[in-house]
């Protein structure tokens, strides 16, 4: 069975879905999301609404969620709604207290890849309810993909997915520079634009540059009663080092949340504790004191990591040991479909508590960037910039070590026909924290961050960036002391769709507009025209499609597109075929492109004596109101009635007609649920019927 769709409308679009598709959208209760009207959006803020999750473990193949209240934005899910499930943390790290932390490798930083790997799964999924902005459950139209987790530090720091709602546009411009809500350890550090046409960046910036994961929280010690300048792990309560950055594989008990200082919660945060230089997940470490009896010798924090790796933290002060903090490690498992955010720097270690703000909270590491994701159906069009920087840490530092800074972001950009060459778009790594001391005496400045991830699928300007972030400097910025800068990240402008999450539905541009289909019956033959405008090189062909029962269509003839020079063009084909066993026959015109996409226009039909036939109905499918068009034999009265596939009368009318064309408004069609219906004629003879679809 396949769907008949309206005439397009100049630079209007179709929505298409193959027949599996189409058919699951309307066997649950119909609540798929139309794509939206040909019309043109404005906004200068971010337009989604995020949920953090409640439900601990969501498997694969479940089609309900508990979300809990949301955090930031005002438009709750409705049904039809699009969404985007994320997970943001999740991963295991080997926390023994040596250089196999983390990874298991000997680099003291990274993770296990293994399958409780659940960072940067996503999918898109349509609501089939509503869930208020205070949360509840959310019911979706097809089983998951992917497995979601959401639990606390425990044996593992926390797994974290938040589910956000996508508003889709159809051209949609900007009026304003365009951020997301900071990510607070549940939701937010994410903005997703979606357009079936046009996005206009009208010279604008989207920026998520600081909103990902955050750095360490600087603390000032004294010095511990135990503990070695080796240690890769430490808790918060041992009174030395600094704090590691938040990540992939869990957030630190301490934080530094914008610019202010966020004790977490009771717990480390991290498996056997959340200080010392080892590095978990792509998160920077904390440096590791080179005398923690004192806490004096000051070295740096490790940069965050994503596509690139962030770099080390500096030398201990006079002991000049490499103690300070790993870098984090890259995200390998990066792709179009699968993305992080940009790890947090890890803090330097501070006795003296100098610099800006005070009590060592200037020796914490930076944020990494946040999560873009952009999709034009057509093209992007104006100039603008989409970054998602990590940020630089402190360098008001004097006497003290200073904090990693955060790795870039991630961004993915498609479109179908291009436009992005004046697009600037950049992931780049923070600068690593210097100290400000007059004096040459070394301590340990902070490590870059690394570079973030970019994909697209066509060229971006040549000023685009995903460069790692420079060390910081020491000794009146003369010496990077051991502290290395991060390494760039990942810029891929050739990937494919297929590489890219999928869409839950398909808004096609089409350029073509069906003005007028015509058929009728002479000797035998039923000769069809139809009037089309706005054809260009996309148009490949005209299929006419043939149906005796007005539900089930066959491709009979392929016309090919003609390079005409008029504005309006005709074409003709001549259907010699005789039909037999039914009273009429429905005709259709498909138009496809280059690419392969399709467009219908309406449907017409002729009776076997060579009659209009008695019942059409357009627009089909119908949004708010339809016409019924169809020959009476005789003036008298007629039965209208519309069923679904179950039987159930939805409506019914008896009016009185006139000899010959009658045509009768359904207006009550936007009261009707979406679905697929079977509207009824009968004059008291023999009844005729028409497959009727409702989408809003």
């Amino acid at each position: 069975m396949k769907p008949v769709y309206p005439a397009a409308k100049v630079r209007d679009y179709i929505w298409n879905f193959v027949i599996t598709a189409f058919l699951a959208f309307y066997a649950t209760s119909a609540n798929a999301q139309s794509c939206p009207l040909a019309t043109a959006s404005n906004i200068n803020s971010y337009p989604n609404t995020y949920y953090p999750a409640s439900q601990a473990t969501v498997n694969a193949g479940a089609k309900s969620i508990t979300l809990g209240a949301v955090t930031n934005g005002s438009t709750p899910i409705s049904s039809g709604d699009v969404l985007l499930i994320i997970q943001m943390q999740g991963a295991q790290i080997n926390a023994t207290n040596n250089s196999n932390y983390g990874a298991n490798t000997g680099t003291g930083s990274g993770y296990l890849s293994n399958t409780a790997l659940l960072a940067g799964n996503m999918e898109y999924v349509v609501a089939t309810n509503s869930v208020p902005l205070t949360g509840g459950t959310l019911n979706i139209l097809s089983g998951l993909t992917n497995k979601y987790q959401n639990t606390p530090f425990g044996t593992d720091g926390q797994y974290t997915y938040q589910v956000i709602r996508v508003p889709v546009y159809y051209d949609l411009t900007l009026t304003g520079n365009i951020t997301a809500p900071r990510w607070d350890g549940a939701s937010g550090g994410v903005v997703v634009l979606y357009a079936t046409d046009i996005i206009n960046m009208a010279g604008y910036t989207v920026d998520a540059s600081g909103l990902g994961f955050r750095g360490g929280g600087g603390r000032a010690f004294t010095g511990a009663a135990t503990g070695s300048s080796t240690d890769f792990v430490t808790t918060a309560g041992t009174n030395a080092n600094g704090g590691k950055g938040e990540g992939i594989a869990g957030m630190p008990k301490y934080l530094n949340n914008n610019n202010s200082f966020l004790d977490v919660s009771t717990y480390e945060g991290y498996p056997n504790g959340s200080y010392g230089r080892g590095a978990p997940g792509n998160a920077g470490g904390g440096g590791t004191d080179g005398n923690p009896a004192n806490n004096a010798e000051n070295d740096g924090g490790g940069g965050g990591s994503n596509g690139g790796a962030g770099g080390q933290g500096g030398n201990s002060w006079s002991s000049n040991l490499a103690s300070g903090g790993r870098a984090g490690s890259i995200f390998s498992q990066a792709s179009p479909s699968r993305l992080v955010m940009g790890g947090g720097g890890g803090a330097g270690t501070t006795n003296d508590a100098t610099g800006t703000p005070g009590g060592g909270f200037a020796s914490s590491g930076s944020a990494g960037g946040g999560i873009i994701i952009m999709v034009a159906g057509n093209m992007f069009t104006g100039t603008g910039t989409i970054k998602s920087n990590g940020t630089n840490a402190n360098s008001t530092v004097k006497n003290d070590g200073s904090g990693g800074a955060g790795a870039g972001g991630s961004i993915l950009i498609f479109s179908k026909n291009g436009g992005t060459s004046n697009l600037v778009v950049q992931a780049k790594g923070g600068i690593g924290g210097s100290n400000q001391l007059t004096t040459i005496d070394p301590h340990g400045p902070g490590g870059g961050g690394g570079g973030g991830v970019i994909y697209s699928n066509s060229t971006l300007n040549a000023s685009s960036s995903v460069a790692g972030g420079a060390a910081g400097t020491t000794n009146k910025g003369t010496s990077n002391y051991g502290a290395t800068p991060g390494s760039a990240g990942i810029l891929s402008q050739t990937i494919t769709q297929s590489q890219t999450p999928t869409f839950p539905l398909v808004c096609v541009t089409l350029a073509v507009d069906f003005i007028n289909v015509a058929a009728a019956k002479q000797d035998g033959t039923t000769n069809l025209s139809w009037q089309v405008s706005n054809e260009n090189s996309n148009t490949k062909e005209y299929i006419v499609e043939r149906s005796v029962d007005g539900i089930n269509y066959t491709g009979i003839a392929h016309v090919s597109y003609q390079a005409h020079t008029s504005s309006v063009n005709t074409y003709e084909y001549k259907d010699n075929e005789n039909i037999v066993g039914t009273s009429a026959v429905y005709y259709r015109i498909k138009m496809v492109s280059v690419s392969g996409n399709g467009q219908y226009s309406k449907t017409v039909s002729v009776l076997m004596n060579g009659l209009t036939a008695k019942l059409t109905v357009f627009p089909n499918p119908a949004k708010t109101s339809a016409t019924v068009s169809f020959v009476a034999s005789g003036s008298g009265d007629v039965s209208l009635r519309l069923f679904d596939l179950k039987g159930s009368t939805i409506w019914q009318k008896q009016t009185r007609v006139a000899a010959g064309n009658n045509s009768i408004l359904l207006d009550q069609i936007a009261n009707i649920p979406n679905g697929i219906y079977i509207l009824q004629w009968f004059d008291g003879l023999k009844p005729q019927q028409v497959k009727l679809v409702v989408n809003h």
